[in-house]
This record gives structure tokens, C-alpha cells and sequence, in this order.
């Protein structure tokens, strides 16, 4: 059904827009003509227009975590040499370079 429904959406249709006729997708007429008749105060096109803009998550605040929630991949700390070597009990050996002639 999805596969039907997405190539009948897809086929090219010609609307007249400023006089002319102009070819686009179905899906595309269907929600131009939707916008047009809710900028005329279609009751029914505003709320399909909002319905649409709620489904398509426009209307969710992106900054918000508790509504978007958090990252899936959240990067390990940075350690800094002295926090490694305390944490893993090690120390840096100081070796004097070999004189070589």
C-alpha cells in the first residue's frame, strides 16, 4: 500500500500558478493548494496545515532535552596525563638519554 500510495503522490500533475500551468508532483499541488486555502481562512486547510507541521516535529523545541531527548553518542572525558597516570597508579619514568659517540 505504501509503495502504491508513494507512486501515485509522485505523479506529475500541472496547476496554474500566476496564469500559468506548471508541473509538479501531486503531493506537492496537494499541499500547495492546502497552504493557498488556508491563507484564504479555510478552517480545515489551517488544520491540516497544523496537523501536518505537528507530525513532521517543526513545532518540537530542538534545545530541549527532556522533549528531543539526549544524545545517543556521548563522548568519553578527556584525560589530561596527570589524571591518566593517577587513575590507572603509574608514574612517568624519567630515563637520562645514552651518550653515544
Amino acid at each position: 500500500m505504501i509503495a502504491i500510495f508513494k507512486r501515485l503522490v509522485m505523479e506529475p500533475v500541472k496547476i496554474p500558478i500566476n496564469g500559468r500551468q506548471r508541473k509538479m508532483p501531486l503531493a506537492e499541488a496537494i499541499l500547495l493548494k492546502n497552504h493557498n486555502a488556508a491563507l484564504q481562512g479555510d478552517r480545515n486547510a489551517q488544520n491540516n496545515m497544523w496537523r501536518l507541521i505537528e507530525r513532521s516535529g517543526e513545532l518540537i523545541d530542538q534545545n530541549d532535552p527532556a522533549t528531543v531527548g539526549r544524545p545517543i553518542v556521548v563522548p568519553e572525558k578527556v584525560w589530561n596525563t596527570e589524571e591518566l597516570l593517577e587513575e590507572h597508579g603509574t608514574t612517568i619514568v624519567e630515563v637520562r638519554p645514552t651518550r653515544t659517540t
